[in-house]
């Protein structure tokens, strides 16, 4: 080809890239019916099958491990062979917790999936999809190098002392995990530095497998992290470019995978923008459910003393696990680390029982806790003096060992009620109760959330070293009022309480609520006006089906809000701040009118507009600026406050607080018969801004009285015609 033209060599090249294509498609990929047909012997059949993994091929519907190993063929059918899985990874990789909003609930990397839940599952293996974990486990995926390995002890200390990682088992499996897919036999080395295409293989194994991109992320994390240990390391003797170069090749190949991610999480976020996001009250529903069923189950066990299946004991444990995730917003791994010993240690504080949880997999230095009234307590209780089992743990398995995962029991346990788990993960629990606690609670109950909500160590040592027992109850306590999971008393709670059996106090009761809905709704709305539309979205949100004011209501009773509203007001705040106000732009007319301010939405009576800001000087100074500027156009406002006569100096551009930022305000033109806003004088952070209310249509200009006409300064001003427009 050294004598042919560019154009033929890429002729040549495109062919053979094609080339490559159709054989990557259709000779690497191996039918398991076809290895029966030429293999009838299941021990030869079976030590083909790996050899062919281990060299990249691809074999399609082949059975699970278990099957292979339970069901042995006649030689030479194929009709007993179960087909289970449509495509089985190449590669042994497994799958990881991720740390980005779509969260895959993963047990423990040092787990594996039990016998019992495989068990449980067999009954739809053959008729759906195999999930990310049953498909690792069918093509080996969990092989990981021996720990004792020097790379990984090596790698976990590094983590451990100098990067203050304690809970780095998950990062290590990973790492180890991907040095054995590199390298299938021996001890772990650094010749994978030069295995590109190993190294392309095995991003593709990941993906075929059903990662999601963001797990796919976090292996490349962790595996660049080791790389950089590895680089760091005197007592190896490793080539410095190489690891660099290795570096920037894995840096390379995961662009893609964050493109789709970013992606993902666009699309998340866009649903949420349309479907809304589920409040605490959607995410209780599986409570709400299957509290009959469980009650039920209660009364047989605890006051009738019957003994009930194991099935019925294995969904009485999902739903007190859910009771911790959902109604106390503890994470999953808090519900698998709570032993027996801690729950024989509660201690009965102002009313609760409170439990400390030290292993759970969270958190290094702080204490889970939780705070159950005395009716979950009687609840719980059903555990220890029912179901007996020689674990520690509290909540126990099947075979009565540890649970592995508290989230894939949430999950159980929406599939039985019938209920879509798509939005009740405990991340959304906790998510939805921290945008209420945002908009309701002080900072200082803001705080004591943090404690008991339990987040990561360096919230936790920003809001709290080490919580009161009272203060983590009051904090308990203080979770029943959130908005949407509020209930009316029940008659026989009324008449318990010492109350009348009439409605007198039970009416009063739904009274104030409807006052206390009414002022929140009114409250949450003091920026502009809000449309019906939006009122009843809140509405919705908060879960509010009766007793509650109607939108156009609400609508009807907005009035704008007083001076010291506004002055607090944090979208005003952060929009004078940011110099970011909904509904303006900047436009350009002909002539010597130059620039002015338009409204591209529509604005109604007491709305706020922007704001007018700059230096604040007095009127006589303002006065003598404009007598120096001329005819010149000038940006001053003249207006009066506390009795004096002031002027806010926007001629001074750009000004200190909005460096090289154009502000809405001194755009904004003059005119004295035709004003559609009205200035409102008001201080913000301790400078004077002019915040403005409007009543205009959409492509309307803006104008608003300066304040001067042609008969201000002694008649100077006479010649200009503009200032009576």
């Amino acid at each position: 080809m050294k004598g042919c033209s560019a154009v033929e060599i890429a002729a040549q090249v495109d062919i053979a890239k094609q080339s490559t294509r159709v054989w990557t498609a259709t000779q690497r990929v191996w039918e398991y019916k076809t290895l029966v047909k030429l293999l009838p012997d299941h021990a030869s059949r079976m030590a083909m099958v790996k050899y062919l993994i281990l060299n990249g091929y691809l074999i399609l519907n082949k059975p699970f491990d278990e099957d292979m190993d339970c069901a042995r063929e006649a030689p030479g059918t194929s009709d007993s062979v179960t087909s289970t899985t449509s495509a089985v990874a190449t590669s042994p990789v497994a799958c990881t917790a991720s740390s980005s909003p779509q969260e895959e609930e993963e047990t423990d990397s040092s787990e594996t999936p039990s016998s019992d839940e495989r068990t449980r599952d067999s009954s739809r293996r053959s008729h759906s999809t195999p999930t990310v974990r049953e498909a690792m486990q069918a093509g080996g995926m969990y092989d990981k190098c021996p720990p004792e390995s020097k790379l990984l002890v090596g790698f976990k200390n590094h983590l451990i002392g100098a990067l203050q990682v304690q809970n780095c088992q998950q990062e290590v499996d990973n790492v180890s995990r991907f040095l054995r897919y590199m390298q299938p036999k021996g001890e772990p080395n650094l010749e994978f530095l030069t295995k590109t295409t190993e190294t392309m293989d095995y991003m593709r194994a990941l993906i075929n497998s059903g990662l999601s991109a963001a797990t796919i992320l976090n292996y490349w994390k962790n595996i660049i992290r080791f790389l950089q240990y590895v680089k760091g390391c005197v007592d190896m003797n490793v080539d410095w470019y190489k690891i660099l170069k290795y570096i920037d090749y894995l840096k390379t190949m995961r662009k893609p995978v964050a493109r789709t991610h970013s992606g993902n999480v666009c699309s998340t976020r866009y649903d949420r923008i349309v479907d809304g996001m589920p409040t605490v009250h959607d995410c209780n529903l599986v409570l709400r459910s299957g509290k009959k069923r469980f009650l039920d189950m209660y009364n047989r066990m605890a006051i009738s003393k019957i003994v009930v299946s194991p099935t019925d004991k294995m969904w009485y444990r999902y739903y007190c696990e859910a009771l911790m995730m959902l109604r106390h917003f503890q994470r999953p791994g808090a519900v698998e680390g709570m032993t027996v010993k801690e729950w024989v240690n509660r201690k009965l504080t102002d009313g609760r029982y409170l439990i400390g949880i030290k292993k759970h997999k969270t958190g290094a230095t702080h204490v889970a806790t939780i705070a159950l009234t005395l009716e979950e307590e009687a609840w719980y209780l059903i555990r220890p003096e029912f179901v007996r089992g020689e674990c520690n743990c509290f909540f126990l398995s099947a075979r009565g060992t540890k649970i592995t995962s508290g989230s894939s029991d949430l999950l159980r346990l929406h599939e039985s009620c019938g209920i879509n788990h798509v939005s009740c993960t405990s991340g959304q629990v906790r998510r939805a109760a921290e945008t209420l606690v945002a908009t309701s609670f002080t900072e200082n109950q803001k705080q004591n959330v943090a404690a008991y909500m339990f987040h990561s160590d360096l919230m936790a040592d920003k809001h709290y070293r080490m919580p009161v027992p009272s203060t983590i109850v009051a904090t308990a306590v203080l979770f029943d009022t959130l908005p949407g999971d509020c209930q009316p008393p029940t008659k026989k709670q009324r008449v318990d309480a010492g109350f009348s059996e009439n409605r007198v106090y039970y009416d009063r009761w739904r009274k104030c609520k409807y006052a206390d809905r009414q002022e929140h709704l009114l409250s949450s709305y003091t920026y502009q006006k809000p449309s019906c539309r939006k009122i009843e979205r809140l509405i919705s949100k908060e879960g509010w089906t009766s007793n509650c004011p109607k939108a156009q209501h609400i609508l009807d009773m907005w009035t704008p809000a007083l001076k010291y509203v506004i002055a607090s007001d944090k979208h005003i705040l952060n929009s004078c701040s940011r110099q970011k106000w909904k509904g303006l732009v900047i436009k350009s007319f002909d002539g010597q009118k130059g620039e002015g301010v338009v409204a591209t939405t529509n604005f109604t009576k007491g709305d706020t507009v922007c704001d007018y800001h700059g230096k604040v000087i007095t009127k006589a100074d303002g006065e003598m600026m404009m007598e120096e500027l001329g005819n010149q156009a000038c940006y001053l406002f003249f207006f009066k406050a506390g009795g004096e006569n002031l002027c806010i100096d926007a001629q001074t551009w750009p000004c200190q607080c909005h460096a090289g930022l154009e502000t809405f305000g001194r755009k904004i033109n003059h005119s004295s018969k035709h004003p559609n806003i009205m200035p409102l004088s008001v201080v913000l952070r301790l400078d004077d801004e002019d915040v403005h209310t409007i009543l205009i249509k959409v492509d309307t200009e803006l104008k608003f009285n300066y304040g001067v006409n042609r008969k201000s300064f002694r008649g100077e001003a006479l010649d200009l015609d503009w200032l009576d427009e």
